[in-house]
């Protein structure tokens, strides 16, 4: 698997969060901005939509939580992931703006474990984290490496589970990125 990222000169083109509850609920990821642009709305409440019943279908039954528990991905990639991109020092939004939401916008705006090169290294987490906006990515890599097996599958959601990529939770989670061998487990 190889990933391509320009590093932070890179965003994603349809850099947008959901406010719900709020009078201008669209909002430009880097600087919170209220979008006012009707075509922007409209086509980012449709993605939104159509990600809302992709997940209404199995939402609140098991199959929908075991559905996400597999989104977990092994630390060996995570680990790979940030040596590579020298992501130790960027801060989580960083990570989601410049690297996750570019590398799924072109796939139909999927979860980034749905990513088919990052798929490979997924599988049933066995450790859920939750890491904020203004930690350090490296920070969350290092936690999620304590102690740890590389083989060991986290679920990481980025700032309490409020984060959404048009309705998904980014599910963890700049040059060449290869990440390691699978091996065996």
């Amino acid at each position: 698997f190889v990933m391509q990222c320009k590093g932070k000169g890179k965003e994603a083109q349809n850099g947008y969060e959901f406010w719900g509850g709020d009078d201008q609920p669209w909002r430009k990821s880097v600087d919170k901005s209220p979008v006012t642009d009707p075509a922007v709305v409209a086509s980012e409440t449709q993605h939104k939509e159509e990600a809302e019943a992709d997940d209404k279908a199995t939402a609140e039954t098991p199959d929908h939580a075991t559905k996400l528990r597999r989104c977990g991905v092994r630390i060996d990639f995570l680990l790979a992931l940030t040596f590579a991109l020298d992501l130790w020092d960027w801060y989580t939004w960083e990570v989601v703006q410049h690297l996750v939401k570019p590398a799924t916008e072109g796939e139909g705006r999927c979860r980034f474990a749905e990513l088919p090169g990052v798929r490979l290294y997924t599988g049933a987490a066995t450790v859920f984290m939750s890491h904020c906006w203004g930690g350090r990515w490296g920070d969350l890599v290092a936690a999620a490496c304590a102690g740890a097996d590389t083989r060991r599958v986290v679920w990481c959601v980025v700032e309490m589970a409020a984060v959404l990529n048009l309705g998904k939770p980014l599910v963890f989670a700049c040059g060449k990125v290869e990440a390691p061998d699978r091996g065996g487990g």
